[in-house]
């Protein structure tokens, strides 16, 4: 997808909204950077796993606009209230990352609403010049993108397309192709499962083998084997998972999504049970001398003796 058919799917996602397609069109026009990539409609999970809804987020410099209409007012609360899909879930962006919303009263006369439209384009401005914005991010790959910042966060908006692309980006890997939900790689000496799984709740169980639980604060995965021939795959407590799970963007496709580091902390009697913990939010990665490592990581005690799962 080029650039003019992303702003014209983008931005047409507001069409049926009046107000916010005028403010939000007039945000763009007034900002004039074609290197800036902008999101519509762009979830926020916000404290005690609340997700909200923001109109206009630009995931490079992490800055959302809010256009308050008299209609949104009135209905906020049952806005919050609305049941997200998991992908919607995962698709989301912290509220505790360093993210800035600027909000925008609709209800304001013209006058004041054009002021207020033009200080927020400006503030919007003065930010890509801070942050050196100088392409559009997704024309730079992520390999490039971390080599800068030599980590990837589960802040960060990256979503990668296959497994392939993951493993060759991210993991110097050289795969045409790869159908498994794993692959092997070392962080720091350690053997590490790099995972991909899809995410299930009880309202959508896709896999006829194994379903992957994910809490709200995205901290615990639960595995259950569902195989009807009974077959289980042994794993060790403390076992070391990178998790990238599967979701859907805004269009439909779906992607990958980087949500953490997971040590597997509980296994059932039976085996048909794995409880992983996320032990860190961050994977380091040098390029130069190919090595992953996993600092600054939460050190809870690690029991290793077997926990029923219930």
């Amino acid at each position: 997808m080029n650039k003019l058919e992303y702003l014209i799917k983008t931005f047409s996602r507001t069409k049926r909204k009046d107000y916010e397609n005028y403010i939000l069109n007039a945000i763009w026009q007034k900002i004039n950077c074609l290197n800036i990539r902008p999101v519509t409609q762009q979830y926020v999970k916000g404290d005690n796993n609340e997700y909200y809804l923001i109109d206009l987020y630009f995931p490079q410099i992490n800055v959302g606009v809010e256009v308050d209409e008299a209609f949104h007012k009135k209905n906020t609360e049952s806005d919050l209230k609305r049941e997200l899909t998991i992908e919607e879930k995962l698709s989301s962006i912290r509220e505790d990352s360093l993210f800035e919303l600027k909000r925008i009263d609709a209800t304001l006369p013209l006058r004041k609403l054009t002021e207020r439209i033009e200080t927020v384009s400006a503030e919007i401005k003065e930010k890509i010049v801070d942050k050196k914005i100088t392409e559009w991010d997704t024309d730079v790959s992520i390999k490039e993108r971390i080599k800068k910042k030599e980590y990837i966060s589960v802040d960060d908006f990256y979503r990668f397309r296959l497994i392939t692309d993951v493993a060759n980006q991210l993991f110097f890997k050289n795969y045409k192709g790869y159908q498994q939900a794993s692959f092997l790689v070392t962080i720091d000496d350690e053997l590490t499962h790099v995972w991909f799984p899809t995410i299930s709740t009880k309202a959508k169980e896709e896999h006829s083998q194994w379903l992957n639980y994910l809490n709200e604060d995205w901290s615990v995965i639960t595995e259950e084997n569902i195989r009807e021939d009974g077959k289980t795959v042994d794993h060790e407590l403390g076992d070391l998972r990178v998790v990238f799970a599967k979701i859907k963007d805004n269009f439909g496709k779906f992607s990958y999504r980087y949500i953490g580091n997971f040590r597997l902390k509980e296994i059932s009697e039976d085996n048909k049970l794995r409880r992983y913990r996320k032990v860190s939010d961050r994977l380091y990665i040098n390029y130069e001398k190919k090595k992953l490592l996993m600092k600054k990581t939460l050190k809870p005690h690690l029991d290793t003796s077997r926990r029923t799962v219930t």
